[in-house]
């Protein structure tokens, strides 16, 4: 009897071992995924390929500072691009980055302007921003301070102290302190629409994987003479 006593012991044993040894591995698989989700998401170096210009809704409107502005301050939150236009259509030279074009992350041209690597910004938008690596990326307490400074004149001091600093106290020779003093008494044209891209997370020598097709929202300010 005691025996068998024994035995069910041991096997309830190896049981609840076995359990355990299967519990740990889905355990571990479970935060390997979470781990490659994460870095996946963070990685600065993936490809985003636009595959068709900005489909425009149709929806204009015209609008001033009191508009742009808290617009500009939710880009970085709701993950939208902001475009600003010249009166002639051309692009707007908001600043100029002090990233280097060669450590741009693959695949990334500056699409609004003739030379795909012309250091001219036009837009505000997260994902190009990141993939220029501008010093205010991945927090969105620097991206704030960035437009703080961008509007008013100021100058963002990079927070790695590396003396990435951009002072935006006379941007493309506006003649005036800041954006806010430049345009204050001016009107745009709110031109709301969408664009669609490839989000292509890795690849291999020549090839690609993981590519997800995606919309973002894209609004443009048209100067009105």
């Amino acid at each position: 009897m005691e025996n068998a006593v024994d035995a069910l012991k041991i096997a309830f044993g190896v049981f609840v071992f076995t359990m355990a040894i299967s519990i740990t591995m889905y355990m571990f698989n479970m935060a390997k995924e979470t781990s490659d989700v994460v870095l996946q998401s963070s990685d600065v170096t993936a490809l985003m390929e636009y595959v068709e210009t900005s489909d425009m809704i149709g929806e204009e409107r015209i609008v001033g500072l009191e508009t742009i502005i808290p617009t500009l301050y939710k880009y970085f939150k709701e993950n939208y691009t902001v475009i600003f236009l010249e009166s002639n259509g051309k692009p707007m030279e908001l600043y100029e980055t002090q990233t280097d074009p060669d450590l741009w992350s693959p695949g990334y041209t500056n699409k609004y302007y003739d030379n795909n690597q012309d250091i001219k910004v036009c837009s505000f938008d997260v994902d190009e921003e990141t993939r220029r690596r501008e010093p205010w990326t991945g927090n969105t307490n620097y991206y704030k301070q960035n437009l703080d400074m961008f509007l008013s004149g100021g100058t963002f001091v990079s927070p790695s102290g590396n003396g990435m600093d951009y002072d935006y106290s006379d941007n493309n020779g506006w003649g005036s302190r800041s954006f806010i003093d430049k345009f204050s008494d001016s009107q745009f044209r709110e031109s709301l629409g969408e664009y669609t891209y490839n989000d292509v997370q890795s690849t291999t020598g020549t090839e690609t994987a993981n590519v997800k097709p995606k919309k973002k929202r894209v609004i443009v300010y048209t100067l009105v003479d």
